[in-house]
């Protein structure tokens, strides 16, 4: 049983991790776009009206993203709850990056019930 939940945690660790490098990804290439439109009015000559509206849903997109991946944080913190609640502790998946300090996962109560749960499995 501890084996099937360790595999399941490793599938939502990689899925995560994808999704939270997509969601920056999608950042970078929405901020790409914002600095381009202004860029190109002014190579161009253009008067400022021309393409506000286009400006002006490409700057909501990067706030809608910013909304989005911070979202998906908060997931990714919610997750690292359900972690310890399943019984798998300390254990590090996916992205093998370190996490910002004091938001580590180790603790003492979480070492022994691992401890205790694999000691069952070995049963």
């Amino acid at each position: 049983m501890l084996k099937q939940r360790v595999v399941a945690a490793e599938k939502i660790a990689t899925e995560l991790h994808e999704a939270e490098d997509a969601i920056d990804q999608a950042i970078i290439k929405l901020a790409k776009l914002a600095g381009t439109l202004p860029v190109a009015r002014f190579e161009t000559n253009m008067s400022a009206i021309v393409g506000q509206d286009a400006v002006a849903k490409v700057t909501q997109a990067v706030a809608a993203a910013g909304q989005v991946r911070q979202m998906v944080a908060e997931a990714h913190q919610a997750l690292s709850e359900t972690q310890r609640q399943v019984g798998l502790g300390a254990r590090m998946f996916g992205a093998g990056t370190e996490k910002p300090k004091g938001q580590s996962v180790t603790n003492d109560r979480n070492a022994a019930n691992e401890a205790e749960l694999q000691t069952r499995a070995v049963a």
